[in-house]
């Protein structure tokens, strides 16, 4: 890699959002109901986060991502990014409608989520992704809504040869994604099981590095932690114990942590304690609280022994 693309911006690629955040004590049973105990704000997808994180661990970002609207829920989104030192490659659009995506989550640490997103997938699948030849990271969320703009964002990362990490979110690996990261010399590969299948996370995680040929897959399991395979190793890593106020946005939060590292020739598991930490106060703080600099995190991974896993 040379000194020019070492220091270059971490792209990150993924569609944009405003996130409404609801608490609910319980998921209610069919046709039923439940009080909402609060609601915040924030942003979607993983991407805008990951992104925010490096910018506050001084790593220059750009966000490439769909248009937003001149409304008042892109403001607030646009206000988020700004806030937080994230570039992006779109300005407020007055002719589009800001997508919006609710996300529920209950006293149980269960949450799912519902998404009005139209026309994303197909604005962001002709987004200008020339910064990637500059990069010195590029980081793709690969969901499944979003699969033609992914499979056109690998390409022009493998073309240059950027270091890729494709978050997969816990969505399939579809053969379109495999047949596009085939090949790719600096591939890794993040995606997440839920606690109650954080057991199942190594043999995932070996049959992605088998399907992908990546150089590394790494697994999140919530407060489970998270594992890491390569063909000759495997790494666990307990996660940082801590009182969990919201789980939004907590894998990328980690990835935010793990790239940083990456991206400083860390090791994969010195990386991997960065990006838990990062994870672990994503889940402790408030959504609007500053996110933690590189000396907090640090110090935080220091302090803190590990939760047994």
């Amino acid at each position: 890699m040379t000194a020019a693309r070492r220091n270059g911006s971490v792209v990150c690629i993924s569609y944009l959002a405003l996130a409404e955040l609801w608490r609910v004590p319980l998921f209610p049973a069919a046709n039923h109901g439940a009080a909402v105990t609060d609601v915040e704000q924030s942003t979607a997808a993983d991407a805008p986060m990951a992104a925010a994180v490096l910018s506050a661990l001084n790593v220059p970002t750009l966000l490439i991502t769909n248009p937003i609207g001149d409304d008042e829920d892109g403001r607030t989104v646009h206000r988020w990014l700004r806030q937080r030192g994230v570039k992006t490659n779109v300005p407020p659009t007055p002719d589009v409608v800001t997508p919006w995506i609710v996300v529920v989550a209950d006293d149980q640490h269960t949450r799912t989520w519902f998404a009005h997103l139209p026309g994303v997938a197909a604005r962001l699948a002709t987004a200008d992704l020339a910064p990637v030849a500059n990069a010195s990271f590029v980081y793709l969320d690969a969901y499944e809504l979003i699969e033609e703009a992914a499979v056109r964002a690998i390409r022009a990362a493998k073309a240059v040869q950027v270091p890729l990490l494709l978050n997969l979110g816990g969505s399939p690996l579809s053969d379109r994604i495999r047949s596009a990261v085939a090949g790719h010399g600096q591939l890794l590969v993040q995606t997440n099981v839920n606690d109650d299948e954080h057991r199942d996370a190594p043999a995932l995680a070996s049959a992605l590095l088998a399907q992908t040929g990546a150089s590394w897959v790494v697994v999140t399991a919530g407060a489970f932690g998270a594992v890491a395979v390569s063909r000759t190793k495997e790494i666990a890593r307990p996660a940082f114990p801590v009182k969990v106020r919201h789980t939004h946005s907590a894998g990328a939060a980690f990835s935010g942590g793990l790239l940083y590292g990456l991206r400083s020739g860390w090791s994969v598991e010195r990386s991997m304690v960065l990006g838990s930490a990062s994870g672990a106060l994503r889940c402790a703080r408030h959504h609007g609280a500053p996110l933690p600099t590189l000396a907090e995190l640090e110090s935080f991974a220091a302090q803190r022994q590990p939760a047994a896993s």
